[in-house]
């Protein structure tokens, strides 16, 4: 009976802390950028108009207010970590270049398309 008392814990707690091994949480962060939302941007379009279709930029550097940066990445599980980064740059408040190809899909999301 001794040995029953000291061997149910230490088995007990073996058991429970290879549990954090089984399961990772998927994290994403930043913004998501498809395509389609690209496609709706062209050269000349405002900051506010940017922002309305894209969203709020992830990084808004102080020294260059000029440049807005999207950042996204996605951790699933024990796959590899998915990111991107997409710039914008603005002049006199009027986008004039875009720098990045992004590639974040629902597919990278979900796992499967959803298009």
């Amino acid at each position: 009976m001794q040995k029953a008392n000291v061997l149910f814990p230490i088995l007990a707690s073996l058991a429970l802390s290879g549990c954090h091994l089984l399961y990772r949480p998927t994290v994403q962060q930043g913004n998501v950028i498809t395509p389609r939302m690209i496609a709706q941007l062209h050269l000349g379009m405002t900051k506010n108009e940017v922002a309305y279709d894209l969203g709020s930029p992830a990084i808004r550097d102080p020294f260059h207010h000029n440049r807005w940066d999207y950042y996204y990445s996605l951790k699933r599980n024990y796959k590899p970590l998915v990111s991107e980064h997409f710039t914008l740059y603005f002049k006199d408040g009027k986008l004039v270049r875009l720098v990045g190809t992004p590639r974040p899909t629902p597919r990278h999301i979900y796992g499967k398309s959803h298009a």
